[in-house]
């Protein structure tokens, strides 16, 4: 798999990985607007099909602020998932040119997968928003964990 930057012409594929991946995530208009700014960058592993089709298997939209990098949307495909993809797309932020003393991020507390990753790159949990998200499958809404990881 190779990393590529995204532009509005990856906005289809963005969006479908999204549908596949996150039913009720973010709308097209919002990947678009991030497509848009100049202080993110929305950047992609693509991999190559047996018919030398490529297709996005994970994507995450990082935005610069200040001297902190904010982690907005890490997604990976479903079938992708538990192949590095995550690890990947978080070391692509570390490397981002610019100064940064630190990346941000928020996670659903029950995503345990998601946390867990996280905080064996290096994030550790600094703040809790209550019913912060929607509730899964009409379960109730769901805290969200603040996170921050240091950068050398």
């Amino acid at each position: 798999m190779r990393l590529e930057t995204c532009g509005p012409q990856d906005l289809d594929a963005l969006c479908s990985l999204e549908a596949r991946a996150h039913p009720g995530g973010w709308s097209a208009a919002a990947i678009a607007a991030e497509l848009d700014r100049d202080d993110a960058v929305v950047f992609a592993l693509v991999d190559t099909d047996i018919n030398g089709d490529d297709a996005i298997a994970a994507y995450a939209v990082v935005r610069a602020i200040v001297d902190e990098r904010w982690i907005l949307n890490i997604v990976t495909d479903p079938q992708m998932r538990r192949r590095g993809c995550g690890r990947r797309l978080l070391s692509a932020a570390r490397d981002l040119p610019g100064p940064a003393r630190s990346m941000w991020l928020e996670v659903r507390e029950g995503n345990a997968a998601a946390r867990a990753l996280y905080v064996d790159d290096g994030f550790v949990v600094v703040g809790r928003r209550p019913d912060y998200y929607p509730g899964l499958d009409g379960g109730p809404r769901e805290a969200a964990l603040l996170m921050r990881r240091a950068l050398p």
